[in-house]
């Protein structure tokens, strides 16, 4: 709901008032909360700003290595201020690569002032000698407001996509920083996109870099010698799988593989789903539910465990991307491109199913591309169990040959 809110909030030509007074009203926060900090620049100092979620984080912290190694900024202390939504899988995986963390809660950022006012105050008091940026589509309030007030003398950010920003916001936004990256036109996968970035602000070639978790790292738990995880949120309903669906999948896992266990995974807030697929099982003894169990060091674990994961396309499809995970990834086609397929040479493990306007024009997925992003007009009840099942036994008889 509150997505559907801001992206109106962005669009709609009539709540351009209350837009821009949010705006405005951040940015006199921000203003006083500098008024207030008198601090002298630390030399070689570099924050970076990363405020989105786990997906954006995931496709990103590929880069933190060029970032350490670079003649550029290879001396440079590197802090990374993000959203504590990934602040588990970022001080456990990437500690080597960052200095420090400051971590805040962007939806208090984004609506508390007093919280607001208390973050830039502490960050303008770091003293940064640099800010990058790399987020491609911008958020005014978060992404360009913050890099300034950082108060570095050198404020790198890239040219946007208008997704999360107003033109008119992207213009003011735009003058705010000392640089901007030009990351190219057209919808391209995320991973190039932040290749691209991170290539263009550190000023030397930056190769392809599959994405990778080390395992060593991955907190253990308890799991089943042989099993199949099965995460059925998305946190957008129209991205969610029917639990009847899933269930009816499962029941044919538990027929057809007995060998093979069943692990439900999910955030707290994704318990309904774990709840509603359950009912639909007569029998559950080949069930491990771990929905809002699971930290998630703990979750890399479980998926690098795994000899498969079915799920929604959301966040835990990533998290596999970066353990080698074989995986099954149901799809309505939102952000087609951008963030999925994955191309061979970023993951190769992951077999993505659309509805049937998408599969019919595979070859050239770029195209049509446009038509689902930001949103995708088709619905996730279009792919049949059917086509499920067939998929499933395909990957199983590759994995067991």
């Amino acid at each position: 709901m509150l997505k559907r809110f801001i992206r109106l909030l962005k669009t709609s030509p009539l709540l351009l008032p209350l837009l821009a007074s949010i705006d405005l009203v951040l940015l006199l926060v921000d203003r006083l909360a500098v008024l207030t900090v008198r601090t002298r620049p630390a030399p070689l100092s570099l924050v970076v700003i990363r405020l989105d979620v786990m997906g954006d984080y995931l496709m990103f912290r590929n880069y933190l290595r060029q970032l350490k190694k670079s003649a550029r900024y290879g001396n440079h202390s590197i802090t990374l201020f993000g959203n504590i939504a990934v602040k588990s899988l970022a001080e456990t995986f990437d500690s080597g690569l960052i200095d420090q963390f400051i971590w805040v809660d962007i939806y208090k950022l984004s609506t508390q002032p007093s919280y607001r006012f208390k973050v830039v105050r502490a960050l303008r008091a770091q003293g940064f000698s640099v800010v990058f940026c790399p987020a491609y589509s911008r958020v005014l309030v978060l992404d360009d407001f913050i890099a300034w007030a950082t108060g570095a003398s050198e404020r790198v950010g890239c040219r946007t996509d208008y997704v999360n920003i107003a033109r008119w916001e992207a213009a003011l936004g735009d003058r705010l920083y000392t640089r901007l990256i030009d990351s190219g036109p057209g919808i391209v996968f995320e991973m190039e996109r932040d290749r691209r970035i991170v290539e263009g602000f550190i000023q030397e070639p930056v190769a392809v870099q599959p994405p990778l978790l080390d395992g060593h790292y991955a907190r253990a738990v308890t799991v089943p010698d042989r099993y199949i995880v099965v995460s059925l949120g998305a946190g957008q309903e129209f991205r969610i799988w029917p639990a009847d669906r899933f269930a009816k999948v499962a029941r044919f896992i538990m027929m057809q593989y007995p060998a093979y266990k069943l692990v439900l995974t999910g955030a707290p807030s994704e318990k309904v789903y774990a709840e509603s697929f359950l009912k639909h099982l007569p029998d559950a003894s080949a069930i491990v539910d771990l929905t809002g169990l699971l930290s998630i060091p703990q979750l890399v674990y479980v998926l690098t465990k795994a000899d498969l994961l079915i799920a929604n396309e959301t966040g835990i499809a990533h998290i596999a991307a970066s353990t080698q995970t074989p995986s099954i990834v149901i799809s309505q086609g939102k952000s087609l491109v951008r963030w999925h397929p994955y191309p061979a040479e970023y993951g190769e493990m992951i077999t993505y199913l659309y509805p049937d306007y998408i599969e019919q024009r595979r070859a050239d997925l770029s195209a049509i591309a446009p038509d689902f992003n930001p949103e995708s007009p088709l619905s996730i009840n279009e792919i049949s169990v059917e086509r499920v099942i067939g998929t499933i036994r395909a990957m199983l008889q590759g994995l067991e040959s």
